[in-house]
């Protein structure tokens, strides 16, 4: 019964609106263990045309009071994803070139064992949901869509929400804290695709956060940080990108689950 009044709870939740605050490369490289040492990148995302400069709020939201979330926990629940600036709130959201993007989302330490992630469609279809379970430390958590899940379509924009269950098997009515925000799938032109197939796996990093591609940006250097974790290069580009986005609070966050491929 738990379990199910979870799903009915969650379904509800992927609805909201969230007031005051987008991939995947080649398997290349996975196949590239060559140290970037030495190697001068400077990683710094250009926000796709017409959006604003990045800019970072509290977080996500909550429904119910979530223990050390709603109280100031630092830093709080995020999306590794853009935050811009709009006249009624904080639009996260991103460019992606795949069809099964991959998300990241920092979670705080909280008493929680339990997360939950929804994508929708412009209609509120359902794309894709699943509950994965949290390990009891805070790091940086990856979802990766799987290959069957209907792929995003290029030129529409899709509605994702991340939360987490707090205490959920202590409550009639579970408390969740919370974050939402949008990917959109955009198909890149010829001379980017040359760009790119040219380009070694850092360089292309660079390139899609250059041409404002955020997931695939961020999934890149993902990567390569868990294929090469003693790779001080990789770590100073992971840290300038999320940087440029304003997300150095938690630029410095461990990986707490193996990124799928």
């Amino acid at each position: 019964m738990i379990r199910k009044r979870l799903h009915q709870h969650w379904i509800s939740l992927s609805l909201l609106t969230v007031v005051g605050g987008a991939f995947v490369p080649q398997l290349s490289v996975l196949a590239q263990p060559a140290s970037s040492e030495g190697i001068q990148i400077s990683m710094a995302f250009e926000p796709p045309p017409g959006e604003g400069m990045p800019a970072r709020t509290a977080g996500g939201g909550s429904r119910g009071q979530c223990p050390s979330v709603t109280q100031g926990t630092t830093p709080p629940l995020m999306a590794l994803v853009p935050a811009f600036a709009t006249q009624k709130e904080m639009a996260i959201k991103g460019l992606t070139v795949a069809a099964t993007p991959t998300f990241f989302f920092y979670v705080p330490q909280i008493p929680a064992t339990e997360a939950a992630f929804s994508l929708k469609d412009e209609n509120n279809n359902d794309i894709y949901q699943t509950r994965l379970a949290i390990p009891n430390q805070a790091g940086i958590v990856s979802i990766k869509l799987p290959k069957d899940t209907p792929p995003l379509k290029i030129g529409q924009t899709y509605r994702w929400s991340f939360g987490v269950i707090c205490n959920a098997e202590n409550t009639e009515e579970p408390k969740v804290v919370f974050v939402t925000g949008e990917v959109k799938r955009t198909e890149p032109d010829a001379t980017l695709k040359a760009q790119l197939q040219q380009a070694e796996p850092l360089e292309q990093a660079k390139i899609y956060a250059e041409n404002g591609i955020w997931f695939e940006s961020l999934t890149t250097l993902a990567q390569l940080r868990q294929t090469q974790p003693m790779d001080g290069t990789l770590t100073e580009q992971w840290k300038q990108l999320l940087e440029s986005v304003g997300l150095d609070a938690i630029a410095n966050q461990p990986f707490v689950n193996a990124l799928e491929n």
